[in-house]
């Protein structure tokens, strides 16, 4: 029975020599058996080796079904084919199930020389086989080794993913906490910011209280000012009216003395009325200046709590700094790693536009200070050439009082009366005032000589400032041109990192395809790629250090652009003592005014003065002329008692002018003292403003520093998230890169199973050739036996051929229906054999053209890797020596740095210095400002003294009126007895008339000059009480403006650093 008769296969490898086995002889069928058996012994041995030497792979490729090649395929459908066909006949040999004795016996029977050429050669197939031995096994070690490193790989790419998961989630969280550090910051900025508001409304508030209550103490100060002229003028008056009243009780007049009565209560009355007004407006004045004391105290006390509260709430903000400073340190050495693969340096890129724009800000800031510098320069100079004027003003005027000096005339008009008799006149109280105008005059001269030389010291300072700022610039330009070229660097080095990657990988493809490539060629390969792999992991670590120089020379800028900023804010420091020393002008420029208006007024005084003492002379002789004419008789007593009251007028004058001399002069020495001591404490408060507004600026400085930190923190935020999402972006793109890889893995696993499908049809179809060869020759010999099915060389089937050679006449014609259906068999083989012959050819020249491109391509890349390796070369030469160059930089700006920093410690330092003398000299100016204020109410009481007496002399003069009139009466009295008298005695004074006459007209000389001494005694005295009274009223008048200036300045102060409390106290 004839198992493969019926089977439709045609074999490639049939050969007609195989016909004629039958004619050989029994030698050669004993050689060809002896071979038989030899080459079933050696591919018996073959198989075993090959078995034995698999039994891991084989293990292996059992246990990971994931990996899937050649041989496991070839052992699976080995498998299936024995499940699916029948066993062979015991004449083939019978072969293991595993797959490497299938794909040898598969390998052996096609190679396998043909039974005649066996028979010929005898043992010349043994070599053959031992070399297809040696290559399977080559071929085998080869893909166990491929399977290893593909297995590690996959091992790896797993910890790698699960390594990068957990990191995102370490980054994930720390986003969560960094979000939430950033609400909560944003929430205290917002209440700070509301705060800021509140006290921003609160101190506007209390500027606008402060500026009514400044426009209601000037209207007092006017009114002050009008009343005092108006009690000047009523002083004059009064004067005026007590000489009237002299008069007209010299010349005895009821009407007169009446008149005079009336005239002194109403001018007794306003005076009186006046004084009282004045001394309220004082006391309220006194009550305004306590409450503003109760005021300030109780900001000081606020002020002391504000403190309290900004020293905690800036520990606590130095405490949250110094905790984040220590979470972005964490996290920037976390992220040091994933920056360095991703190779992203967009922030740094941010970071420097920001940068940029402070820049130009700080530059237009520089440029506007120019223009108020400029401006201020010229205001300045305007100042100074009025100063110039106003100078040369004075100095003609002290020539002109030389050359024409009014005192002079005033003495010698005085020196020129008849009888006069001058009583320690005061010349020297204009002469006194005049200087002292002058003092005050050299002493502005002399503060706008030192305003001058500030202001040229800060447009120094100004300008310093500004070259290091240029400096400055000229820096951060180059350092962000390195930036570049160091982003420039990284990012082609990155790219080639990652194109050599990728060149890696296809080499790791082309590697695992090209299975035919020997082993030693691999593995020079593989060592060439570790040292490439090597070589790109010290760039990528060059790359790091540079990439921590770049972070060291951002946070250099971030330096230099702070050090701008502070620069900024001197810069308005200068611009705040622009302002102050603008308002100082002002104050200079009143003060050169009052001058020069208490200059006219003195020379108008002057002038009226010498007016009035003209028309005196002039008027009062001829009214005096007239009553002794009209009343010679009457006045013979009355000059009597009038002498008497002369002698005691001038006693009492004697006496008060002493006093007043004594009191002036007591006052003349209090002033100065007190002009000394308010210029000790103008300067001391001037001093203590200078410190609070560089205490103010400092707090300016540190709220400023402190917005900044925290748009710094913001920006980090920024920049992690940026980072998050790069790396979520980057780990997707790995993700989506690994889907390719196991797609183009199992591509090449399908490409596997065909080839070898394609081999085991190859082998199937082969030994279906064999069998169907072996068949016809046994049917062609006539054997009747139907086991055989397979061996060709087998002794059975040839003696059954040699038997049926001698066969009968049916047997032959069986035959030829055999012979006939073989022909069409061996038509139909030929057929199938040309179809599939094409597909094969087809298919080997696919393979062989993706051979020559993959030998291309690996050649291209060998030449791309040199020339990558020679650019790296010369780029770590480059970066070798931009590291040198850099630690030269590096190590220059530590000492300027250094420099810098011991500076700025030597200018604290001298600051601290200068606040506790300062607070030393507010201190000494405190016991001043209490003792001025004592000597202030010790000068009140001296000029309620003064008032008490000038009381009292009118009473004793309105006691002498009293005593005067009843003499008065009396003498009429007397005056109508004498007229009884008179016509008795009339011939007597007839007789005594010449006489009298003579007397009369010696008396009426005498009293002339007794009256017009007593004038002039009058006008002297009341001059300078006037004068005494002016500089009394001017001590008080600038004590009150030192002490509102005083009062102002502290006022200012407190809410200066109550203002700069609550900024502090809101961030």
């Amino acid at each position: 029975m004839m198992n493969g008769g019926g089977n439709p296969a045609v074999t490639l490898f049939s050969d007609p020599g195989q016909v004629q086995v039958a004619n050989t002889s029994g030698l050669q069928r004993a050689e060809e058996e002896e071979a038989l058996e030899d080459q079933k012994r050696r591919q018996q041995e073959l198989a075993d080796e090959v078995y034995n030497a698999f039994d891991d792979l084989i293990e292996d490729d059992h246990g990971n079904e994931d990996t899937l090649n050649s041989l496991s395929y070839a052992s699976n459908y080995s498998d299936q084919q024995q499940h699916q066909h029948p066993p062979p006949p015991p004449g083939v040999p019978s072969y293991s199930p595993s797959t490497g004795h299938r794909f040898l016996d598969g390998i052996a029977t096609k190679n396998g020389p043909s039974p005649g050429l066996m028979a010929g050669s005898g043992d010349g197939g043994h070599h053959p086989a031992h070399q297809q031995h040696a290559e399977v096994r080559h071929w085998k070690q080869l893909l166990e080794s491929k399977t290893r490193e593909f297995e590690h790989v996959t091992r790896q790419l797993h910890d790698k993913t699960r390594e990068y998961d957990q990191k995102v989630n370490d980054l994930k969280k720390r986003l969560m906490l960094a979000e939430g550090d950033r609400d909560r910051a944003e929430m205290t900025r917002s209440q700070t910011h509301a705060l800021l508001v509140e006290s921003k409304t609160k101190i506007a508030e209390q500027d606008d209280r402060i500026g009514e209550l400044r426009g209601k103490i000037r209207g007092l100060e006017e009114v002050n000012l009008k009343q005092e002229a108006d009690l000047v003028n009523k002083n004059t008056m009064l004067q005026d009216a007590l000489q009237k009243c002299h008069m007209l009780e010299v010349n005895a007049g009821q009407k007169a003395t009446r008149h005079t009565d009336n005239l002194l209560k109403q001018a007794e009355e306003k005076y009186s009325a006046k004084v009282t007004m004045m001394q309220q407006q004082i006391d309220k004045l006194r009550g305004e200046c306590e409450d503003r004391q109760h005021e300030v105290r109780r900001f000081e006390v606020r002020c002391e709590e504000l403190q309290s509260l900004r020293e905690q709430l800036l520990a606590e903000r130095n405490e949250t700094v110094q905790r984040l400073q220590d979470n972005l340190e964490e996290s920037q050495h976390k992220c040091e790693s994933l920056l360095a693969k991703t190779m992203n340096l967009t922030g740094f890129s941010q970071d420097n536009m920001r940068l940029q724009t402070k820049v130009n800000a700080l530059e237009q800031q520089t440029h506007d200070m120019q223009r108020t510098i400029n401006t201020l320069t010229q205001r300045l100079e305007t100042s100074n050439a009025e100063l110039e004027l106003m100078d040369s003003m004075l100095c003609a005027g002290e020539d002109a009082t030389q050359k024409q000096n009014p005192t002079c005339t005033f003495a010698a008009s005085r020196k020129n009366l008849v009888g006069s008799t001058p009583i320690n006149p005061n010349l020297k109280n204009t002469e006194d005032r005049v200087t002292k105008l002058k003092h005050e005059l050299l002493i502005c001269m002399n503060g706008q000589k030192e305003k001058r030389e500030t202001i040229k010291r800060l447009e120094t300072d100004l300008a310093a400032r500004d070259r290091e700022i240029q400096q400055l610039k000229k820096d951060e330009s180059d350092a962000l041109v390195q930036m570049n070229q160091y982003k420039e660097e990284a990012f082609r080095l990155g790219s080639k990192l990652k194109i050599l990657e990728g060149e890696l990988e296809k080499c790791y493809k082309k590697d695992q395809n090209n299975s035919k490539q020997p082993r030693r060629s691999s593995f020079d390969k593989q060592d060439a790629l570790e040292e490439k792999i090597f070589a790109l992991q010290q760039e990528k670590l060059a790359l790091e250090d540079k990439l921590t120089k770049l972070d060291q020379d951002h946070a250099r800028l971030q330096d230099k652009c702070k050090r701008l900023e502070s620069d900024s804010k001197s810069a308005d420091t200068v611009k705040l003592e622009l302002e102050k020393q603008k308002f100082l002008l002002k104050d200079a420029q009143s003060e050169c005014d009052r001058v020069k208006q208490l200059y006219i007024e003195i020379s108008s005084c002057k002038d009226a003065v010498a007016r009035e003492l003209s028309v005196l002379k002039s008027q009062d002789p001829a009214h005096e002329m007239a009553s002794l004419s009209e009343k010679v008789a009457s006045l013979e007593r009355a000059l009597q008692l009038a002498e008497l009251k002369c002698s005691e007028f001038g006693k009492l004058l004697e006496r008060e002018k002493c006093e007043h001399e004594r009191l002036l002069r007591e006052l003349h020495e209090r002033q100065r003292e007190n002009a000394s001591r308010a210029d000790g404490v103008d300067k001391e408060r001037k001093q203590a403003a200078n410190s609070s507004c560089k205490r103010c600026i400092d707090s300016l400085a540190e709220i400023s520093k402190l917005e900044i930190q925290n748009l710094q923190l913001q920006n980090t935020c920024a920049s992690h998230l940026r980072e998050m999402s790069e790396l979520k972006s980057a780990l997707s793109e790995s993700r989506t890169t690994i889907n390719d890889l196991h797609q183009k893995l199992d591509l090449k696993a399908e490409r596997d199973q065909l080839i070898d499908d394609l081999k085991e049809k190859a082998a199937q179809f082969e030994e279906f050739m064999r069998n169907q060869n072996t068949s016809g020759s046994a049917s062609s010999s006539g054997n009747s036996s139907t086991t055989t099915k397979d061996s060709a060389t087998s002794p059975q089937p040839k003696r059954s051929l040699r038997d049926q050679s001698v066969s009968t006449s049916p047997e032959l014609q069986d035959v030829e229906s055999r012979k006939v259906a073989r022909e069409q068999e061996h038509k139909i083989r030929e057929e199938m054999a040309r179809a599939f012959a094409a597909e094969m050819k087809i298919i080997e020249e696919k393979f062989k053209g993706q051979f020559f491109k993959f030998e291309d391509n690996i050649s291209g890349l060998k030449k791309e890797l040199h020339e990558r390796s020679n650019e790296l070369q010369v780029r770590n030469k480059e970066v070798e020596v931009l590291k040198f160059a850099i630690v030269n930089e590096r190590e220059k700006i530590t000492e300027i740095l250094t420099k810098k920093n011991d500076e700025a410690r030597a200018l604290f330092d001298k600051q601290a210095e200068v606040m506790k003398k300062y607070r030393v000299e507010l201190d000494n100016a405190n016991h001043k400002v209490q003792f001025l204020e004592g000597q202030l109410e010790e000068k009140r009481e001296l000029i309620q003294a003064e008032r008490d007496s000038m009381e009292k002399l009118i009473q004793q003069v309105t006691e002498e009126r009293k005593l005067f009139h009843e003499r008065e009466l009396e003498v009429i009295e007397k005056f109508k007895e004498i007229e009884q008298e008179y016509n008795k005695s009339l011939e007597m004074v007839t007789e005594k008339y010449n006489s009298v006459k003579k007397t009369a007209l010696n008396y009426k000389k005498y009293a002339e000059d007794k009256e017009q001494h007593m004038m002039k005694e009058y006008d002297r005295i009341k001059e300078g009480y006037n004068a005494a009274l002016l500089k009394v009223q001017n001590r008080a008048k600038e004590a009150l403006e030192s002490k509102e200036r005083s009062m102002q300045e502290r006022m200012s102060k407190l809410e200066s650093e109550l203002y700069q409390a609550r900024i502090k106290g809101g961030v």
